[in-house]
C-alpha cells in the first residue's frame, strides 16, 4: 500500500490523487485534502446574472439548475471551473473585466419548456439521479380547496387538477418520460411528497392516501411497479372479494 505524503504543491497533489491509492475507508478524507490548495479568497459582487430563479447545483456539481421567472422553462448551466486566479491577495483591480460576467463562470447548455399555459414548474422540487444524470421535475396547475371528495379521496384534502413529473436527461435536455396525476394532491414543496432511492421513486398521494412506487429504467422510462394504498398487493382486492362471497354463501 502506497502512503500519501502531505505536500503543499498543487501539481504534486494532482499527481498523487491520480496515481496513488488511499487507505481503505479514507478516500473521502484524502480527496478533501486536495481542496486545501483551492480556497476562495475573494468575493465578486454585482455580477450581471440572467433574470432566472436559480434552484441548486446537482449533487456531483456538474450542473446548475434554474427556472424562468414565469416558472414554465427549465434552464441548465454547466460550471466553468477555475476561470480566474491570483498568486497572492487580490482585489478587483487584479481581475479582468469579464470576471464580473456570469457567462465567464457558467455555460448555458439549453432551455426547454416544461409547463403549459395553465401549469407552473414547482421551483422547490428537484430530484437527481447521479448514475444516469437524470433530473426529475414537477409541474402543476393551481390548487383548489373547494373540491368535492370523489371515490377514495379523503374529505378536506385540497385538490390539484393535474400534477406532472418529468424525467429529463440533464446532459442534453431530452424529456425521456412523464407521469401525470389528475385531481390529486402531492406535497411538492422541498420534495416532501417524493423520495428517490437508487432507481426507485416513491410518490405520496395525500388525497388518496396512496404511495406510488415508480422505477426509472435505464432506457429513461418511468414504470409504476407498486401501488400501496387501500390494498398492498395486486391480488388483495380479489382475495377479499372471494372470501366475502364465501362468507355470504355460508
Amino acid at each position: 500500500m502506497v502512503g500519501f505524503f502531505r505536500s503543499g504543491n498543487l501539481a504534486s497533489r494532482v499527481f498523487d490523487r491520480q496515481f496513488l491509492s488511499p487507505r481503505p475507508g479514507a478516500t473521502v478524507n484524502t480527496v478533501r485534502q486536495f481542496y486545501e490548495n483551492l480556497v476562495p479568497s475573494y468575493t465578486i459582487y454585482d455580477i450581471d446574472c440572467p433574470d432566472y430563479s436559480f434552484r441548486k447545483f446537482t449533487d456531483d456539481g456538474k450542473y446548475l439548475v434554474a427556472f424562468s421567472r414565469n416558472h414554465q422553462d427549465l434552464i441548465v448551466y454547466r460550471p466553468i471551473w477555475l476561470t480566474f486566479s491570483c498568486h497572492e491577495e487580490c482585489d478587483s483591480h487584479d481581475l479582468p473585466a469579464n470576471a464580473e460576467r456570469f457567462d465567464s463562470f457558467f455555460k448555458q447548455l439549453y432551455s426547454i419548456s416544461l409547463a403549459s399555459s395553465n401549469e407552473y414548474i414547482c421551483k422547490d422540487f428537484f430530484l437527481y439521479m447521479e448514475c444516469h444524470q437524470y433530473g426529475l421535475f414537477a409541474t402543476s396547475t393551481a390548487q383548489s380547496n373547494d373540491s368535492s371528495a370523489t371515490d377514495g379521496a379523503i374529505h378536506g384534502v385540497p385538490s390539484i387538477e393535474k400534477i406532472t413529473f418529468y424525467l429529463v436527461r440533464l446532459e442534453d435536455g431530452a424529456i425521456l418520460d412523464e407521469k401525470a396525476f389528475c385531481n390529486d394532491f402531492i406535497n411538492l414543496a422541498h420534495s416532501i411528497g417524493a423520495y428517490l432511492y437508487e432507481d426507485l421513486v416513491c410518490i405520496v398521494s395525500l388525497r388518496y392516501q396512496t404511495i406510488h412506487v415508480l422505477q426509472i429504467r435505464d432506457s429513461g422510462s418511468l414504470v409504476e411497479v407498486r401501488r400501496i394504498g387501500a390494498f398492498c398487493r395486486e391480488d388483495d382486492e380479489l382475495f377479499l372479494y372471494s372470501h366475502g362471497q364465501l362468507y355470504d354463501y355460508f
